[in-house]
């Protein structure tokens, strides 16, 4: 290896020169992939909240419901 100063410089201009090149490449931005929304993915938007506002709206007669049946199954006797 020499140890010449310009070899030097020489050998960092080269691995500068060769960086910029494939840099230039290899950091290129693509932009994401657009699918095209099908008939499940609509049905999916437009009845998902639909659904969660039928479950809040029952979440309160399951409740009367399972309270009930807990009721019917104590009996009189074990009531507190």
């Amino acid at each position: 290896m020499s140890t010449d100063p310009r070899h030097v410089i020489d050998a960092i201009d080269g691995v500068v020169d060769d960086w910029e090149a494939s840099s230039a490449d290899s950091m290129r931005w693509a932009p994401p992939e657009q699918h095209e929304p099908d008939l499940f993915d609509e049905a999916t938007k437009l009845l998902a909240p639909l659904a969660h506002a039928v479950t809040e709206l029952l979440r309160p007669v399951g409740e009367a419901i399972d309270n009930a049946v807990d009721r019917l199954i104590e009996g009189p006797d074990d009531r507190r």
